[in-house]
């Protein structure tokens, strides 16, 4: 035999006999993938692979508000939604964006506080931050979702970790095949590494099941594949919401404790507040707006203020508990009229009270303040002579607008008080005598309770 016919022969089989020589047939697992990705390429050839990042928090109802939030995709800072749109009903879009194939990671942080909290709750004053991250692979042609909700955890051992985010990631063609059957195809493979999110494990398919792919047909030559055009809506920049401190200061010439409600937009806050010196006074952490602070004590007079919280401002509220009189010198209500033991009395032309007569105001701060759903509605009246005829409207109304706005100074809503105006028309005694027209110079106190 030839020599070089058996060295050739010796080379052949050495080389079959090399290790890693004999390829391993593919697996069926395999060529459904690189049909998977011949079509992708036949289909979407210039596209590249994206993302969409969304985000569904809790239900307003739930009593829990996002007050911050930090999206971070492969260690870049995402521009989002502001803080009031994330905290609305749904799910809402934070991103969408065009990546690169391969492998990416999300790092989702949000901050929640108890919107519905009160002083006797366990998560009085919390704050969660919770931090959860999540790895995904992206492919061309594919849109990869990933969804980050924050759930309660309802039997943890702590109040701290009562809340926990997860990620949910899923997979779609960015353009079906015109035509064809759609092919349900699982996601990408998907690695997460948080400790607060948890993704329940999901069973891998029959592997005595058929696999269907979806035939294609060659695409034409010289013939290029639409474009897939995706809309995208840009970002909105996110403004941080701050918590703002409101502080409560209560004095007293001997030691009580008064309730304190704070009112705003929800639920109203009731908590106790010690007057005794040296005791810090208490601070509610609360969202900016508007507020009404009522203070209600045993034995005092019962007070109000209204406060204005700007975001992330802190604000004082400060209150001088006063004895309450005998019941015998309290404010009566008689038919929806209040009577004053001493009645708010005017001098000639004057469109203010009497300072003598001020003190009845306190009284009517208290009862206003414990009756929190009614309002009060001022009556001004003159007498016949004081002024002419064409005045006495005028005079009327500036004396019921002067007592609705000492009642305001002294802490009452402004909505919860109107003044009108009724000139001489409904005299109370008569004119004729100077006690009768000294009478009829008054502001009638109607109690709305409706």
């Amino acid at each position: 035999m030839d020599s070089s016919f058996l060295q050739i022969g010796s080379l052949v089989l050495a080389g079959l006999l090399a290790p890693g020589a004999l390829a391993a047939e593919p697996t069926r697992e395999d060529q459904v993938r690189a049909e998977l990705e011949r079509q992708l390429r036949a289909m979407v050839p210039e596209s590249p692979a994206e993302v969409q990042l969304l985000f569904e928090g809790f239900k307003p109802e739930d009593g829990y508000r996002l007050v911050e939030t930090d999206f971070l995709l492969d260690g870049e800072p995402l521009a989002v939604p502001a803080i009031e749109e994330l905290n609305a009903k749904g799910v809402h879009r934070l991103a969408v964006l065009k990546v690169e194939p391969g492998e990416h990671t999300l790092v989702s942080r949000v901050t929640y506080t108890n919107g519905s909290w009160s002083l006797f709750s366990e998560t009085n004053g919390f704050l969660w931050k919770i931090t959860a991250s999540v790895g995904f692979q992206t492919q061309r042609g594919l849109r990869v979702l990933v969804k980050a909700s924050p759930s309660v955890v309802p039997n943890a051992p702590d109040p701290r970790l009562k809340l926990k985010l997860t990620h949910a990631v899923t997979a779609e063609m960015i353009q079906p095949p015109q035509d064809e059957p759609v092919v349900a195809t699982a996601p990408p493979p998907v690695k997460n590494t948080s400790v607060d999110a948890g993704t329940a494990a999901k069973s891998p398919p029959d592997a005595g099941s058929p696999v269907k792919v979806a035939q294609l047909p060659p695409p034409d030559a010289g013939v290029k594949p639409p474009a897939t055009v995706v809309s995208v809506t840009p970002p909105v920049e996110r403004t941080p919401v701050a918590l703002s401190r409101l502080r409560l200061q209560v004095t007293s010439k001997k030691p009580t404790s008064a309730t304190a409600f704070v009112r705003g937009a929800g639920e109203p806050v009731k908590l106790t507040v010690p007057t005794a010196p040296g005791r810090k006074p208490p601070e509610l952490p609360l969202s900016a707006g508007a507020y009404t602070v009522d203070l209600i004590a045993d034995g005092f007079l019962a007070q109000t203020r209204q406060v204005e919280l700007a975001s992330g401002a802190d604000a004082s509220v400060a209150f001088a508990l006063v004895p309450a009189p005998k019941a015998a010198q309290a404010a009566k209500v008689q038919e929806d009229r209040v009577e004053l033991p001493r009645p708010l009395s005017f001098d000639e032309k004057k469109p203010m009270p009497v300072k003598a007569s001020l003190a009845g105001l306190d009284l009517l701060v208290d009862l206003l303040v414990r009756e929190p759903k009614a309002r009060l509605r001022v009556e001004g009246h003159t007498d016949s002579r004081e002024v002419p005829e064409p005045a006495r409207q005028s005079l009327s109304d500036a004396r019921a607008r002067a007592v609705a706005d000492l009642l305001v100074r002294a802490g009452l809503a402004p909505s919860r008080v109107e003044a009108v105006g009724l000139g001489d028309r409904s005299p109370k005694a008569p004119n004729l005598i100077p006690r009768g027209r000294e009478l009829n110079r008054r502001v009638e106190l109607v109690l709305l309770r409706r």
